[in-house]
């Protein structure tokens, strides 16, 4: 991927995403990790051809093995056993019952059913070691001396567990989505033997599943017939319970909604009869009071409506009235005492008394009405409490009655359920159907589907390159050394100044004692300025140079972690760059354990900044010129016993002071921070420290300790150098350093990657 052709403003996503995801390429050096698989391509190489030289071995010399399928319809109407929906349903449309069948398909009982039908235990395809076990047990039975009865106990006692594992492991269910349907497969390296285990499986699970259906029939046959002889015990024992009851009762029908209606109806017309009977003997009670108290005045008398009424009495009236206008007539003409007249007067005294009798009559007839109202009051009163209490008599009898009925309707129609559930079961039990059929048989195949040769190929490539790749990078975790910038950058938090390859064979120095410095390879900057090592020099001093805003750093204190870092070649190298633009340079070897630099320079060290310290010389006396133009060295002097105590000393403060005021640049070198303190003491007196760091050798907890001891005297730390670097094909800097460039004379060469091998390096 090219991150600079990369441009996530042309893609649709919302900006806190594009924001991360430019974070992240922004954080994947490329670079590095072609730098990674470069210097491990022969671990990657190896990898990977073990694993392709393995998973072709294995691919083309594996049995082949062959698949046979057979497919299946598993309907969700479930064969009704029972009927018991309510108790004994079963949901075959759920997850769960299809997922019941597929494992009882891949159950052990299945697996021996179909090992005892097929013989499987001594079939070679299947089980190739059953041919040589039955020829040890062959040849063994001439030396056994055992029963042969105990010998086929033995035999058919053996554990068949390993057999039906085996038998299992072949076995694929596979669901076909948004069906019923499912396939079910088994492998062999025989196709044959594949296809008829397949189809073997198939009718062994159907049988098996009808089976254990019937034999839920049978036993809920055993349940039925059970619950029946217990049931028509109870029908019995329930019946004669209410016959006796009606027999001590005396009930001969049965308290229904009939009864109890005709009940209701009786005692309403009784009731409306008593308020009838009541209403009238009210009303014959008031006629008599009322007749028999106007008794004694007839004249009021006349005022009851039955006897206005009555014809004799109307008709006696009238005779009256008539007798009296006679008696008036007769007595204007012939007077009172007149016999006519008196014969009429006894006339209507006879009238008088008949009318008497008569309204005595009625008013008896009265009484009499009266007396035949209140008897019937009576008598429908005693009629309707005899009807009550009746009605009351009969609902007692009528719960009683009703318990005992309903438990024996209850107990006979559960018997009847019970007599027709046996029969649909014992019918169910003669039909063998089930909800599983075979819809495809398997056919024997006719290619392997193991090993997939270009499946397992592509996956072995992909797995050596992924293996190789892992274990190059995890060999590169591994590895703390300090070896890239960014290791720098990311790990130790300084500034990078620059790199500086390994020059160490460039010179021959054959002649040179092994770890002794020679000039013409240290201070390569001199021998060869036109080499691409010095170039790295010269960027390195452009560096430091621009390593602070307001002003080149004067006084530079160079260090290393550890020791032979190459600290000591930088110093050099670093002043003649200085000191070839033309600023007046001085070095200072403080390094007064192993000084190194007067070997380099080629100068003595009988005088040096030892004696300047003690007093013992003048620092005109002790400071050297070089070969090297505007370069001069002030070398360590003799060695002292105490070098912290003389470099920490004030007259250090003075002398520094001093050469500021002579030079523009001065280079300290000082041994490794990780050793001694004099590196620590000797910053306080510079302007910046330039650590030195040995690319691939040096351990980032080392260089990170060194750090801390300058952290802890507040020293500044102006960056780090990563020194002898490799610049070959497998190298983070081969493309950096495989380039063009002028030399002295103005032609144009080309410098490969291969590197001519010439000279040493100290």
């Amino acid at each position: 991927m090219d991150r600079k052709n990369l441009n996530l403003k042309n893609i649709n996503i919302p900006e806190s995403l594009r924001e991360a995801i430019t974070q992240r390429l922004g954080n994947i050096d490329f670079p590095e990790y072609l730098r990674v698989v470069i210097k491990h391509r022969w671990t990657i190489l190896t990898i990977f051809a073990v694993i392709m030289v393995s998973v072709t071995i294995f691919t083309f010399t594996a049995t082949p093995i062959y698949k046979g399928t057979v497919r299946l319809i598993i309907e969700k109407d479930n064969p009704k056993v029972l009927s018991f929906e309510e108790v004994m349903s079963v949901d075959a449309t759920g997850i769960d019952y299809y997922q019941t069948q597929y494992k009882i398909i891949e159950s052990r009982t299945v697996a021996r059913e179909v090992i005892k039908r097929l013989q499987l235990d001594k079939d070679k395809d299947f089980n190739p070691s059953s041919w040589v076990g039955d020829f040890i047990a062959y040849i063994g039975s001439f030396f056994n001396t055992e029963d042969p009865n105990e010998i086929q106990q033995k035999e058919e006692s053996k554990d068949d567990s390993g057999l039906v594992s085996r038998f299992i492991g072949g076995i694929e269910v596979s669901p076909i989505r948004n069906s019923r349907l499912v396939d079910v497969s088994y492998e062999s390296t025989s196709p044959a033997l594949a296809a008829r285990i397949a189809n073997t499986l198939a009718k062994a699970y159907i049988d098996t599943s009808l089976e254990t259906r019937l034999k839920a029939t049978k036993d809920a046959i055993v349940f039925l017939n059970n619950e029946i002889e217990q049931g028509k015990k109870k029908v019995d024992e329930a019946e004669q319970k209410l016959l006796q009851y009606k027999e001590q009762q005396g009930i001969i029908t049965d308290f229904s909604s009939d009864v109890e209606n005709i009940t209701a109806q009786k005692l309403s017309a009784l009731n409306a009869q008593v308020v009838e009977a009541e209403m009238r003997r009210a009303e014959a009670e008031t006629r008599y009071r009322r007749a028999a108290e106007l008794e004694k005045n007839p004249d009021m008398a006349d005022s009851i409506s039955e006897i206005i009424n009555n014809a004799l009495i109307q008709q006696i009236k009238a005779m009256e009235v008539k007798n009296q206008n006679r008696m008036s007539e007769l007595s204007n003409k012939y007077g009172k005492k007149h016999p006519q007249i008196v014969a009429l007067q006894n006339e209507q005294d006879s009238l008088r008394t008949q009318r008497m009798n008569e309204i005595k009559r009625v008013i008896k007839s009265l009484q009499h009405e009266y007396q035949v109202a209140s008897a019937r009051e009576q008598t429908l009163k005693g009629a309707l409490s005899r009807q009550k209490n009746e009605s009351l008599n009969m609902n007692e009898k009528a719960i009683q009655y009703n318990v005992l009925k309903r438990e024996s309707d209850s107990t006979k129609e559960m018997y009847d359920l019970l007599f027709k559930r046996l029969r649909e079961t014992a019918l169910t039990e003669d039909i063998r159907t089930g909800n599983i059929r075979i819809i495809d048989p398997a056919e024997v195949p006719v290619s392997p589907v193991k090993p997939k040769k270009a499946r397992d190929m592509s996956l072995g490539f992909l797995l050596g390159i992924a293996l190789g790749l892992g274990t190059a990078f995890f060999l590169e975790r591994l590895d703390n050394t300090v070896k890239v910038p960014s290791d720098i950058k990311n790990h130790l938090r300084i500034p990078y100044l620059g790199p500086v390859p390994d020059f160490s064979d460039t010179t021959d120095s054959s002649s040179t004692a092994e770890g002794e410095p020679h000039p013409a390879i240290d201070l390569i900057t001199a021998s060869n300025p036109s080499s691409t090592v010095s170039e790295s020099y010269r960027g390195i001093r452009t560096n430091i140079l621009f390593s602070s805003a307001d002003r080149a750093p004067q006084v530079l204190l160079v260090s290393s972690a550890a020791p032979s870092e190459g600290k000591t070649a930088t110093v050099a190298n670093l002043a003649s760059v200085v000191a070839q633009m033309g600023s007046k340079v001085l070095v200072v070897d403080c390094d007064m354990r192993k000084p190194k630099l007067n070997k380099i320079f080629q100068v003595t060290r009988d005088k040096g900044i030892s004696n300047v310290l003690v007093g013992e010389s003048e620092l005109a006396d002790a400071i050297m010129p070089t070969k090297i133009p505007n370069l001069d060295i002030l070398s360590s002097g003799p060695l002292p016993p105490n070098p912290s105590e003389i470099i920490g000393s004030n007259k250090m403060a003075d002398v520094l002071k001093e050469l500021r005021q002579i030079y523009d640049m001065i280079i300290i070198d000082s041994p490794p921070l990780t050793a001694v303190t004099d590196a620590s003491i000797l910053s306080k007196y510079s302007d910046g420290i330039i650590l030195v760091i040995r690319a691939g050798e040096t351990h980032m907890e080392v260089v990170k300790s060194g750090l801390e001891n300058l952290k802890a005297v507040n020293a500044k730390v102006l960056g780090a150098i990563l020194n002898c670097v490799s610049t070959g094909r497998d190298s983070y800097y081969y493309y950096q350093y495989h380039y063009y460039y002028y030399g002295e004379d103005g032609e144009k060469r080309k410098r490969t990657g291969r590197r001519r091998k010439s000279s040493g390096n100290a």
